[in-house]
Formats: C-alpha cells, structure tokens, sequence
C-alpha cells in the first residue's frame, strides 16, 4: 500500500474522530443546557413554595388573632404592636392592618420610625382589610338566627413587594387589581358578632 493511500486512510480516519468529537460536544451541550434549565426551574419552584408555605403560616396566624379578638382592630393591633400598622380605621370593626416582612419573612419593627428604611428593607407584606356589615347581608343564605345583627367581614393579602419599589398603602388599596402579579396568597374570613353596640 502507497505511503499515498495511508496518508488519505489517516486523514479520514482524523476527520471522521473529529466529527465525533464535534457530535459529542453538541450533545453534551444540549444536555448541559437541559440540566440547567431544569435546576433552574427547580431552583423557582423551591423559593415559590416557601413563599407559599411562608404566606400561609403568616395569613393563618393573623387570621387566628383576628378571631380571638372577635375582629376587634384595637385588639388585632395590641398583639401587634411593634410590627402593625393602621392604614386606616373607622370604629372597632373596619379599618386595613399593615405588616412588613423582610425577604427571609421576620417582621419589620417600628415600620413608622425610618418609613424610607422599612420601604427599602420589605420584601413581603401582610394587609388585613376588614369591614362591618349587616349580617343580613352577609348570610343571606343562612337561617334566620344568624341573620341578626352584624358581621365582620375581611380579607388577609400577602404580597411580594419585591416586584415594585413602594409599599402597597390604603393609597392604592382602591384598586387591588393593578397589584395581581404581586398577590401570594388571599384569604377571605368572616366573623358574626351578632348584636353588638357598635358605638362602643
């Protein structure tokens, strides 16, 4: 055999190792590629479950308050009071209750004695909107025992403020609709209370 034919043998031979190579490359690349997004994928699932799970917790241990005070704002605020802030309040039953959470969820103290530091250090807040109506109104499809006097009527909202750089006040509470990308959990609650003397 000519030192011609082995020549072109070796040459072939290099070409075909380097298209494997180049194949092997490719595919590696691909799965690389795969395995990332995967982990990645995981990574997002991971933080929004302990969000979640977080959320809940919070929204269930204020929702616990909210019944053991009988929906009592003043009552709801002295377990709070480090952390709770009034948005707004008129009488004992309807008013909406902040709290401010960092990013590893502890609440913020004293939100009101440096508000620019609280705005900038809160990742997560707690809003409890809560209003006084007719019991009537409320279990309309209730009997009629539980159709006198009033009921409180409220809503616990976890939201993720890291998506905007303000804090969601009674100043946009107007219209929830707009802060849709930023609601972790909702949570609806009622309490009847019955004939009580709401001046009181």
């Amino acid at each position: 055999m000519s030192s011609k034919d082995n020549s072109f043998r070796y040459q072939s031979q290099t070409s075909l190792f380097l298209v494997e190579v180049i194949i092997a490359v490719f595919f590696f690349a691909i799965t690389a590629v795969v395995c990332i997004r995967i982990f990645v994928k995981a990574h997002t699932i991971t933080d929004r479950s302990r969000e979640m799970t977080q959320s809940y917790i919070e929204a269930d241990n204020m929702a616990q308050v909210f019944m053991n005070y009988g929906g009592n704002i003043d009552g709801i605020l002295s377990k709070y009071s480090e952390y709770a802030l009034t948005l707004s309040q008129e009488g004992n039953y309807t008013g909406v209750i902040l709290i401010c959470f960092d990013k590893d969820f502890n609440p913020i103290s004293h939100p009101t004695d440096n508000i620019d530091e609280t705005i900038s250090s809160t990742a997560y807040e707690l809003i409890l909107t809560q209003t006084l109506v007719d019991a009537a109104d409320l279990y309309s499809d209730c009997s009629p025992a539980t159709r006198i006097g009033f009921a409180c009527d409220a809503t616990i909202f976890v939201f993720d403020t890291e998506l905007s750089d303000f804090l969601i006040t009674d100043t946009h509470f107007d219209d929830l609709d707009q802060f849709k990308d930023n609601t972790i959990l909702t949570l609806p609650l009622d309490l009847y209370l019955g004939d009580i003397d709401t001046e009181a």
